[in-house]
């Protein structure tokens, strides 16, 4: 890659961590630098006259005033490192040709002229700067070609391949702009509107702005999506099918029902918005992704507007959850009815597949019967997960046993609470238990997958008789045996023959409130019931936690918030697995302790068309929590490993799945 090339990625670089104010820029029509030997020569005035969009331009992008950006992070984390001096270290003469608080903008366009039925779009990144002569006189200076293409705008290159740079007068912040793309046909058909048109575009007030319109996409490319839809479904049905009439039904109807609801959805979307911008004054980073449609044919925007009127704003159970809460979430329940369809062709699928191999008809009645129950959630529901801390590991201690400590304390608690009664859920549990006690499926498990019945977990139910739980609380168990845990240790090198290993029993608590219901999760039954207990106490909760006040307000259909030490965490456990060392300490670094809450919410909108809108909040506590243990995750990363005692941390709860399209009835 040529020097000039890689300044330009030192300034993509300085946009994301440099900070500095910058001299004032020269206007168009200055010419500094043309009077040194291979300078530019002068001429008429650029023409610096509008510019419009091209009709097939699919997305743009900003990213304004980068310096200053960067400036109020790097103050906020008290990250000691001065990028922007290490920029000029490398790269002086382009550093000082720079206009560091111009804005880096991208444009994106299709080619509705190229060959073939998916021709790779027009693209490119520009970059303000603050001489056309000065950038010219680097490049030649470079040892690359500087060929004028009109008047003050020039095409700078170096042999054959690779990226293509121009250099032009523009309108907006910076008297030219460095655009830059992979073939000099995205420099041909996009340069005039990236330095006459895009630095003039209204895109918000945020610092950060993308959008994406499907319009142009949708125009250009709705026949090739029919006819793939077409051509996929032989291949679908012959990868996947059983020869089995009922199943190969099913996946027929689900096939068909799927590639409708991806046509209908492409058909429904208007455009994609990503904003985001630093409240500086009260200390927060705002984020936004917005989705408009223009229209509600798919099943997918369909569920979306029937749920925005069924919400009720933040359910008052939220408030109830733990206080200590890692994570915790809300969101509208879901029509059942949308879901009648899903069902049934799910449980067609399943008992085809079944019956192909066999499985007595008892088994797979069960099957179906408890997937005919699935997805008929229609009450509220929150959600809250924390963490259980781990036992100081042993060096002697085996495999096994950490494996055992590992599961107890990644798991953690979990919490969630339904706006339904109890007895549909004990229904839906204790056929589940029935079902994965059947003397009938285990014949098929020890027959199919070689697993004797003795040798998986234990699964019962039991009533609950700790004091002060209410009456008809159940407790599903799954006992992990100690055999299951000894077999880690079997083949290890030098492995002896240890003390086995107790059992562990992960326990689901069912727990009946009025016409509610709370279900919680763990290893840990005796924290499990503390928590359980508390809350039914109204103890330490929600209500009272500081930085979450604000979700009252967002009447999302979904909301909640997670923290940085949750996801922090996760990352160091996944590197001490790795060998990359124990950063517990590191951990121990952050000024709030990685506990401060970072909102988020879902909206519908309905003005102009029905609107889906994703907000997230970050505050400051946040950036500075991630700039105190930044150093330590980088030396981790870098094999410089940190002493203390291994740590076992619990994943991030999973974030709520989209719902699955629609099929067709079998």
């Amino acid at each position: 890659m040529t020097r000039l090339r890689t300044s330009l990625l030192l300034v993509s670089a300085f946009a994301l961590v440099a900070c500095g104010p910058q001299a004032p820029a020269k206007r168009p029509g200055t010419t500094p630098g043309s009077k040194e030997p291979g300078g530019v020569a002068s001429g008429p005035a650029p023409d610096l006259s509008t510019v419009p969009a091209p009709a097939s331009l699919v997305g743009v992008g900003r990213l304004g005033n980068p310096a200053n950006v960067v400036d109020t992070l790097a103050s906020w984390s008290k990250y000691p490192i001065d990028v922007r001096a290490l920029i000029k270290k490398t790269e002086p003469e382009m550093a000082n040709l720079l206009v560091f608080d111009a804005p880096i903008e991208v444009a994106v366009s299709l080619d509705d002229k190229g060959l073939g039925n998916f021709p790779q779009p027009f693209a490119v990144v520009s970059v303000g700067v603050s001489s056309v002569d000065g950038i010219v006189n680097f490049a030649k200076r470079q040892g690359q070609s500087a060929r004028m293409l009109r008047p003050s705008v020039y095409l700078i290159a170096k042999g054959e391949g690779g990226p293509v740079c121009a250099v032009a007068p523009s309108v907006g912040k910076s008297p030219a702009r460095l655009v830059c793309g992979d073939r000099q046909e995205d420099i041909d058909a996009l340069l005039p509107y990236a330095t006459r048109g895009l630095p003039s575009e209204a895109l918000g007030k945020s610092e950060l702005y993308i959008e994406i319109q499907a319009e142009p996409l949708r125009r250009r490319y709705a026949k090739e999506l029919r006819q793939l839809r077409t051509m996929a479904m032989p291949f679908v049905m012959s990868e996947l099918s059983m020869d089995s009439p009922r199943f190969d039904r099913a996946l027929a109807d689900a096939a068909h029902g799927l590639a409708d609801e991806v046509l209908a959805v492409a058909e429904d979307v208007d455009k994609i918005r990503v904003e985001g911008g630093i409240d500086r004054s009260g200390g927060l980073i705002n984020g936004t992704v917005s989705m408009k449609f223009k229209g509600q044919s798919s099943w997918t925007v369909q569920t979306m507007v029937d749920a925005a009127k069924r919400s009720k704003g933040v359910p008052e159970k939220f408030w109830k959850l733990p206080k200590d809460a890692e994570m915790a979430t809300f969101g509208v329940g879901a029509n059942a009815k949308r879901y009648e369809a899903i069902r049934k062709t799910m449980a067609e699928l399943i008992d085809g597949a079944l019956e192909k191999e066999k499985v007595p008809r008892k088994v797979r009645d069960q099957i179906s019967e408890l997937m005919l129950e699935t997805w008929t959630t229609e009450g509220d529901v929150v959600y809250a997960h924390g963490e259980i801390a781990g036992a100081a590991a042993s060096a002697t201690a085996t495999s096994a046993a950490q494996t055992r400590e590992r599961i107890r304390s990644y798991l953690g608690w979990y919490v969630i609470g339904v706006d339904e009664k109890p007895a549909k859920y004990k229904g839906y549990l204790d056929k589940l238990v029935k079902l994965y006690n059947d003397a009938q499926l285990r014949q098929v498990v020890d027959k199919r997958l070689k697993v004797k019945p003795a040798d998986l977990p234990k699964l019962s139910s039991r009533p609950s008789r700790v004091p002060g739980m209410p009456p008809g609380t159940t407790v599903y168990e799954l006992n992990l045996p100690s055999a299951f845990f000894a077999k880690m240790d079997e083949g290890m090198p030098g492995a002896k023959k240890a003390a086995a290993v107790p059992a562990l029993a992960i326990v689901m608590a069912l727990v009946p409130d009025g016409d509610s219901t709370w279900v919680g999760l763990s290893a840990d039954e005796k924290a499990l019931n503390a928590k359980l207990l508390d809350m039914r106490k109204g103890g330490s909760s929600l209500a009272a936690r500081e930085g979450i006040a604000p979700l009252k307000a967002s009447r999302g259909v979904s909301g909640g918030y997670f923290t940085v030490g949750n996801l922090v965490k996760s990352l160091v456990s996944g590197m001490q697995d790795a060998g990359l060392g124990d950063l517990t300490k590191a951990l121990s670094m952050m000024p709030h302790h990685g506990e401060t809450p970072m909102l988020m919410w879902t909206t519908v909108t309905s003005d102009g068309g029905p609107g889906m809108v994703w907000t997230i909040q970050v505050p400051k506590a946040v950036v500075e929590d991630i700039g105190a243990v930044a150093p330590s995750l980088a030396a981790a990363g870098s094999g410089k490993a940190l002493g203390g005692p291994a740590a076992v941390m619990p994943p991030p709860a999973p974030p709520v799945a989209p719902a699955p399209a629609p099929v067709r009835k079998p």
